[in-house]
């Protein structure tokens, strides 16, 4: 079988979905030294491939999308610790070569996974229609629970087989094998105007902002931690090297072993923004048949948007974090944002509609703070202030203008 490899360059022999077969075929066989004998500028062509094989973990069998995301984290911290000029023109030889692998995974397991993340968001998805007042666990028995509190606590506890609620209720759930690898998923969907704070079996912290979504298993089995959420969530992931974190919402997963940071993926909104407070973390777009996206890296105090229709990542510096994160202590804090960003929140978080006027500024920079425990009368007065602004408030909807045009301020 050698012979149809004998005309390859090393980058077409990685291209080949059936070399790392034949590869361990001749090795388990010891044909190598044959080769050597009778081909030997072959033989070190096959030798280089070999060695990029062998760097990157590859398996002769199909490997999933987690041993994609594993081998570009190689290739990644090859980048980082060779910086020298002959080292990185190495590198990039390396890099062409270990592309050439991912690719032929890729088209290896494409279809099972483009199966795979179309029906992620199924398995905890509202019926169309539902409205709640009061945030929610749903159990995977089917079983819901109103959580009651304006911002609840839930915390898992795998070992007695419960959830705590608000740290005086108990739910037990079923037992499951710690040998079983089936993941039963409960979600938290916390309406607007409301929010909870989630503890999940491994010790890690979820804070869900108003009008999110989390599923969440009782336990993790296998190799990876996982949770699936649609909204805004900040994550203080706890530590384990042998275990990953991943974060998936319909547009992007991220990846973390113990980190802090927020993400935020509505629906409604064009962009999904991941914000690091501590820890590193990787970025990638959630789609099964595009996996050949770039894979961003984020460090502390960076600030990632990723945009929903041309699927670019834009990547900002020395963010300050606090302007993202302190809605989980019950603060909107703004400064120089445009005043449509503003009452976007406002409008989301109070489950109320804001109508503008054809003459209302919004694009006007305002700079403030917000306290959320106030009514939504108390806050469009602070607004009004700062903006210079007038508005009406008629049931669930918010009229906003100028001074001049709309005089009808409550």
């Amino acid at each position: 079988m050698y012979k149809k490899y004998l005309g390859y360059t090393v980058e077409e022999m990685l291209e080949d979905r059936d070399f790392p077969i034949w590869l361990k075929h001749l090795s388990e066989n010891q044909e190598l030294d044959k080769l050597v004998e009778d081909y030997p500028l072959f033989a070190i062509k096959v030798r280089h491939a070999r060695e990029i094989i062998m760097l990157l973990g590859v398996k002769e069998e199909p490997v999933i999308q987690d041993d994609i995301y594993d081998m570009w984290g190689k290739i990644h911290q090859v980048d980082q610790t060779h910086q020298s000029k002959i080292r990185i023109r190495r590198y990039h030889h390396f890099l062409k070569y270990a592309a050439a692998i991912v690719f032929v995974m890729i088209l290896t397991t494409a279809g099972y996974w483009k199966f795979k993340m179309d029906k992620t968001f199924q398995w905890y998805a509202l019926k169309p229609g539902k409205i709640m007042q009061q945030s929610r666990l749903i159990l995977s028995t089917g079983e819901e629970i109103d959580l009651k509190k304006d911002e609840s606590t839930i915390k898992v506890n795998a070992q007695n087989h419960a959830i705590r609620i608000n740290n005086d209720s108990t739910v037990a759930f079923s037992r499951v094998s710690e040998q079983s690898t089936e993941i039963a998923m409960n979600q938290v969907v916390v309406p607007h105007g409301k929010r909870t704070i989630l503890e999940l079996a491994d010790g890690t912290k979820v804070w869900l902002n108003a009008g999110s979504k989390i599923a969440f298993p009782v336990r993790f089995a296998g190799s990876k931690r996982e949770v699936f959420l649609e909204g805004e969530a900040f994550f203080d992931v706890t530590p384990d090297k042998l275990n990953p974190f991943f974060v998936k919402t319909k547009d992007v997963v991220i990846r973390v072993l113990g980190t802090r940071f927020d993400v935020s993926d509505y629906e409604s909104d064009k962009e999904v923004m991941t914000v690091l407070v501590e820890g590193s973390v990787s970025l990638r777009e959630n789609r099964g048949m595009n996996l050949f996206g770039k894979e961003i890296f984020l460090n502390g105090h960076q600030r990632a948007l990723f945009n929903k229709t041309d699927f670019t990542t834009k990547v900002n510096e020395e963010v300050d974090e606090e302007r993202y994160t302190a809605w989980t202590e019950g603060w909107f804090l703004f400064y120089k944002e445009p005043l449509s960003n503003v009452l976007k929140k406002v409008e989301r978080y109070y489950n109320i509609q804001v109508l503008y006027t054809n003459l209302f500024p919004s694009d006007d920079l305002i700079s403030g703070k917000l306290d959320l425990k106030d009514s939504i009368e108390d806050v469009m007065k602070v607004l009004a202030d700062v903006a210079k602004v007038t508005y009406r408030i008629e049931q669930q909807k918010i009229f906003v203008g100028i001074n001049n045009e709309m005089p009808m301020k409550n």
